[in-house]
């Protein structure tokens, strides 16, 4: 199995070894350099030849809908599903805090980058494995809840696993946990 992993905004490929680590056990993973928004990324992401995809925030938006377009697996952590419903969310947030940062950066995007929902392809994704944070304060579990509910209205299959007091990106603590989720979940859905 080939897989490709996208990491997050501001982040790198060496940051999501977490996510890559557990694909490993089933063939090759690529793992590249994604610093860009959804609608390059989706395009981007067309180009390589990948049997599941996942994906970290951002990156995890870009897995989900690049999986609708191929009709291929997809695995998303912490993604948002709605960028405007998290643009709402982070505005409530005072000057100074991370959430208020990741607000103005947002402010910053073309509004045609907001149209890039996974809830728009909720009806495209057939085999998505959905991880979020309980605790997640850059984009609320309520994403990852909705956007499950929408894929398995739809007919799809998707599984949902929230991790107690997981913020926004795992720590090493949580990585074996979502390890565990991840091959379980390939062995018995992706293979």
């Amino acid at each position: 199995m080939k897989s490709l992993v996208i990491h997050g905004k501001n982040s790198s490929p060496e940051k999501v070894e977490w996510l890559a680590k557990p694909l490993r056990k089933f063939g090759e993973v690529i793992v590249p350099e994604f610093e860009i928004e959804v609608k390059e990324g989706v395009e981007k992401a067309l180009t390589y030849d990948f049997d599941c995809i996942a994906g970290h925030s951002r990156g995890g938006l870009i897995a989900l809908i690049t999986a609708a377009l191929r009709g291929k697996c997809a695995i998303a952590v912490s993604a948002p599903s709605d960028r405007r419903k998290q643009k709402e969310y982070l505005s409530k947030f005072p000057p100074g805090t991370i959430q208020y940062n990741i607000y103005q950066d947002l402010l910053k995007m073309p509004e045609y980058e907001f149209d890039y929902s996974s809830l728009s392809y909720a009806n495209r994704l057939k085999k998505v494995l959905l991880i979020h944070g309980e605790n997640d304060e850059i984009v609320l579990k309520d994403h990852s809840i909705t956007l499950c509910e929408m894929i398995k209205n739809n007919g799809g299959d998707c599984e949902l696993y929230i991790i107690p007091k997981m913020k926004h990106t795992p720590l090493g603590q949580q990585y074996e946990t979502i390890w565990n989720i991840i091959e379980d979940w390939i062995k018995r859905k992706a293979l």
